[in-house]
């Protein structure tokens, strides 16, 4: 059941409640680490998941103002 949207309407719910997210993501998921970097999150760094002994990245997402010069 993937490409239904559903991931992208809850990261949306997520987003609209919260300035900052973090997740951790398997490296060898190559599909979730597109999805999310599509979304606006940026691999801060590496790890090693303590209970499963996968490698994971740290993803972050931040909600960042846009301002423009005035004229």
């Amino acid at each position: 059941m993937q490409s239904q949207g559903i991931g992208k309407i809850l990261l949306n719910y997520a987003k609209d409640k919260r300035n900052k997210l973090y997740l951790n993501v398997y490296q060898k998921n190559a599909r979730a680490i597109s999805f999310y970097k599509r979304e606006g999150f940026e691999i801060q760094h590496s790890g090693l998941d303590e209970a499963t002994g996968e490698k994971d990245y740290v993803m972050t997402w931040q909600y960042l103002k846009k301002f423009r010069k005035s004229q």
